[in-house]
């Protein structure tokens, strides 16, 4: 039952300790728990010699509350910094740098005095929404992403978050779960809600309501129970107010809370979270430039120059003024689209080296069908661009509106963004994405690439065929020592070839029919080219297995016919197998590259990717070569 005064001399325990007796100046302290409340309260001299002052006008404070009664660690999200002016009026907006967080105390217990539409602490709360843990918004970048699926804006699609992630993995429901708001239509995000104080009451909730599987803690056993994206019920009381800030400390945070089903809604009219009703200052585009930053190291700046005698909705005669700005010395780029695909949009490109912004037409993915469009067409005025030791700058102004040219409109465009890997203009690698953009309100999304599913069936199919089918056909027929005498190698051999053929067979077709869907040319790359080299050679392998010169009857010696084709299958067999094992590995290179798959996951696959083939190359080889000295060992016997 203590309120004294503290020096903080740094982090740890031992370093906060009480003022000498001669400091402890406070009176009318008293600390108590109330209704589930630690109420402190205390007076204090603002101007004491030899400690900080306190004036009546702007000051820096500190708050923290622990995690029990005991003083210890206040825990990650329980302290904040915030700037308050003593001398405010009521009703005075807080400063939006540093919003003044509500202690719980009974001041702050709401009267019939207090405006309806104004949280305050004890409030009851009811809310419907998705329901996220903290580490996933604000502890995977800014902004967060999902930490299963890294490619997804964690409050721009919270439906795609797996059970699994929220409740399985320890890093993200250790770390506490909120409640988010309704998504904001011009941001294109989900506005956080309310901390939610008992992660043990939505564990419990969740993992009975989640379907048993890949989420393991998870015991829904109904095809209908979910596997992404909980949403949930939530009615509380609100226990603190928050800081505003984005972090796990921003929104209120609830206690006593009920976890429920969705569908049980709330009573009345939902609560909106404060954070949801705080609008962000909106820019005119027409008047000033407005920022989108494409990626961590690329930014869209751009200006709508609207002449006098029409309106930004209409914007006859309109330009648009453009900066992209990268971080490295690189070819930079930005096109306009109508579908969101390379093959067909029209190219801004700027080339440091050569200090040339120009127009191009983007006919294809290779750079020979990259081109710039005809003299009359580079219509572009106020170009320039440069590197100035840390970033690419290209600047340009456009005609929004050119005859037989994609039109950019004030409102919703496609447009695509790529820089290169040095300043000489060539293959993006995973540089590159296509936005939806409005440019009037700023709003915008990425673009998702399509014929996901198809290529990703191409890739597994592949993998079935060329790393598990091949691989054993060649086992059956090396290691037959190990199987019962007779056929059954031969069998093993013949059908396990077979199958790989066939899902080959498939892989190839779906090859051909989305990259004529994709507009894109045909046996272009390296990968396309060995893709049709490596089908030809198994259809000879194939052909030359059906109708193979007949093994000779007991004590007759191999024909030179046979002794040809046996040698011709098995080197045609171990290079179309090798050449199989590079293909593989190329396509998941590709695959990620195609849609953004992380570096981070384009490696782990790529490890476990070459586990598998090193177990399926040491079995061919050392367990080849240890039966075929066994066999000469016996004939020399």
């Amino acid at each position: 039952n203590k309120v004294e005064k503290y020096n903080l001399g740094g982090k740890s325990d031992d370093a906060v300790l009480p003022m000498s007796e001669s400091n402890q100046t406070l009176s009318d302290t008293s600390i108590e728990v109330k209704d589930g409340q630690t109420i402190m309260k205390f007076t204090k001299i603002m101007k004491e010699a030899g400690e900080i002052e306190i004036t009546p006008g702007d000051n820096t404070f500190l708050w923290a509350y622990g995690l029990s009664d005991v003083l210890g660690y206040h825990g990650f999200t329980s302290k904040s910094p915030f700037e308050l002016n003593l001398s405010s009026e009521a009703g005075e907006e807080p400063s939006k740098e540093a919003a003044v967080p509500a202690a719980p105390t009974s001041a702050s217990v709401p009267d019939e005095s207090a405006p309806s539409d104004e949280l305050m602490v004890g409030d009851e709360v009811c809310i419907t929404g998705y329901v996220m843990d903290n580490y996933c918004i604000y502890s995977t970048g800014d902004p967060g992403v999902l930490l299963d699926d890294q490619s997804v804006t964690t409050l721009e699609n919270p439906e795609l978050h797996s059970f699994y992630c929220l409740l399985d993995v320890g890093v993200c429901y250790k770390s506490g779960f909120q409640v988010l708001g309704e998504k904001n239509p011009d941001t294109g995000l989900h506005c956080p809600g309310f901390e939610l104080d008992d992660t043990d009451a939505v564990l419990k909730v969740a993992r009975a309501l989640g379907k048993k599987g890949k989420c393991t803690t998870c015991t829904g056993e109904e095809d209908v129970n979910p596997e992404f994206g909980y949403r949930a019920t939530i009615k509380g009381k609100v226990k603190a107010l928050g800081d505003g800030s984005n972090s796990a400390a921003g929104p209120p945070t609830l206690t006593d809370i009920q976890v429920l089903d969705e569908s049980v809604g709330c009573d009345g009219a939902p609560t909106i979270p404060p954070l949801c009703k705080a609008e962000a200052a909106t820019k005119d585009c027409s008047k000033e430039m407005c920022d989108n930053q494409l990626s961590p190291d690329y930014l869209l700046r751009y200006q709508i120059n609207v002449p006098d005698g029409t309106t930004a909705d209409v914007c006859d005669g309109c330009t648009i003024s453009m900066e992209m700005i990268y971080s490295g010395d690189a070819w930079v780029s930005v096109a306009f689209s109508t579908d969101g695909q390379m093959i067909g949009s029209e190219a801004v490109i700027g080339l440091p080296g050569d200090n040339k912004v120009e127009k191009y037409n983007l006919g294809g993915k290779s750079d020979s069908a990259v081109l710039p469009m005809p003299e009359s067409q580079q219509t572009l005025s106020d170009t320039s661009i440069e590197f100035n030791g840390e970033q690419t700058i290209m600047k340009f102004t456009k005609i929004m509106k050119e005859a037989g040219e994609i039109e950019i409109s004030s409102a919703d465009n496609t447009f695509l963004w790529a820089h290169g890997l040095s300043d000489v203009l060539g293959y993006h690698s995973q540089n590159r994405a296509s936005i939806a953009l409005n440019l009037s309100s700023g709003a915008s999304e990425t673009v998702a690439v399509p014929n996901k599913s198809a290529w990703l069936a191409h890739g597994i199919m592949a993998f079935f065929a060329w790393g598990v089918f091949v691989p054993f056909a060649v086992q059956s027929s090396l290691l037959r020592d190990l199987l019962p005498k007779g056929p059954l190698w031969y069998k093993l051999h013949r059908g396990l070839n077979s199958t790989a053929f066939a899902f080959f067979a498939v892989v190839f077709v779906i090859a051909v029919a989305f990259t004529s869907k994709e507009g894109a040319t045909h046996f272009n790359n390296k990968h396309q080219k060995m893709g049709l080299a490596m089908f030809i050679m198994a259809a000879f392998q194939v052909s030359g297995g059906l109708f193979r010169p007949h093994v000779p009857e007991e004590g007759q010696e191999k024909s030179l016919v046979r002794k040809s084709w046996e040698v011709g299958h098995r080197v045609l067999g171990v290079t179309l197998l090798a050449c199989g094992f590079w293909q593989m590995r190329e396509g998941i290179a590709l695959y990620a590259i195609k849609y953004s798959v992380s570096e981070s996951g384009e490696g782990s696959l790529g490890i476990a990717y070459w586990v598998w083939i090193g177990i399926m190359t040491a079995l061919i080889i050392l367990g080849g070569g240890y039966f075929k000295l066994r066999s000469t060992d016996s004939s020399d016997d």
